[in-house]
């Protein structure tokens, strides 16, 4: 006789857990499709964050499922931070704006009258491209007195350039991130693009000079690409360099600080 095998019935702790991950991707659905909608209020819960510390608000802030943290080392961006709420800048400019907790956090230690303008490339590569519904939040990273100005484009591109000198208006830049396009050709045509626009004695930081390290998740938001080897040659260069680094053997991160 011919025997027809059956699996077995599913345990009911087998079937629990499948009727809770189901439940769980029905809420991260609605949750996402709500998001849009939830932007003011988060919006105003920023606004209502004074004082404290930038780096525990970037990486603790959620309302409604938005979240900002950046893709960074906690102890990194706080030193990056320490160094730059020395002489606090009255212009700053972001190259890569992703999740915008950098922005964020440099909004909170820059001038009270500071311009902080964001470029970021709609759908590019190193987790680039924010949807537009974010942007009203970006814009409420700005404290009373300071103005964010954000801008959707190819960082590489002549126009994009021209952009950032119409919002600059004559003003020259106090501090530079680079943090976009993370071959080692976009970030050198990153900084000399830009460089330029800098005030003498301005300072500049790129994120991900640590070699990428063999167990590093495979994400593009985590791919360092060529940014170590440009920033090793900006350090043996004729600059004054410092670097941020929690631990060499991170595989990731890190940011390489340039004095002009």
């Amino acid at each position: 006789m011919l025997q027809v095998w059956k699996s077995p019935a599913p345990t009911r702790a087998a079937t629990a857990d499948r009727a809770r991950e189901s439940s769980r991707r029905v809420l991260r659905g609605v949750s996402k499709a709500a998001a849009p909608l939830l932007v003011p209020l988060a919006a105003r819960r920023l606004r209502r964050a004074h004082g404290g510390d930038p780096v525990e608000l970037v990486f603790g802030f959620g309302f409604g499922g938005i979240g900002i943290a950046p893709m960074q080392e906690p102890s990194e961006l706080r030193a990056l931070l320490g160094l730059l709420a020395q002489d606090p800048p009255r212009v700053v400019l972001e190259i890569g704006t992703a999740r915008g907790g950098t922005l964020c956090a440099f909004a909170r230690v820059a001038a009270e009258d500071a311009l902080l303008v964001s470029v970021d490339l709609p759908g590019g590569a190193f987790g680039g491209g924010y949807p537009r519904w974010r942007a009203p939040l970006y814009r409420a990273f700005a404290r009373k007195g300071q103005r964010v100005e954000l801008l959707r484009g190819d960082s590489h591109s002549e126009e994009t350039l021209e952009r950032v000198r119409e919002v600059l208006g004559g003003r020259q830049v106090d501090f530079l991130f680079v943090d976009g396009d993370h071959s080692y050709e976009g970030v050198r045509r990153d900084v000399e693009l830009y460089r330029p626009l800098l005030r003498e004695g301005a300072v500049v930081a790129l994120h991900d000079i640590v070699p990428q390290g063999v167990n590093t998740p495979g994400g593009p938001e985590y791919l360092v690409g060529g940014v170590p080897d440009y920033w090793r040659e900006l350090r043996d260069g004729q600059w004054r360099t410092r670097e941020l680094v929690a631990d060499w053997s991170q595989g990731r991160f890190g940011i390489g600080v340039v004095h002009t």
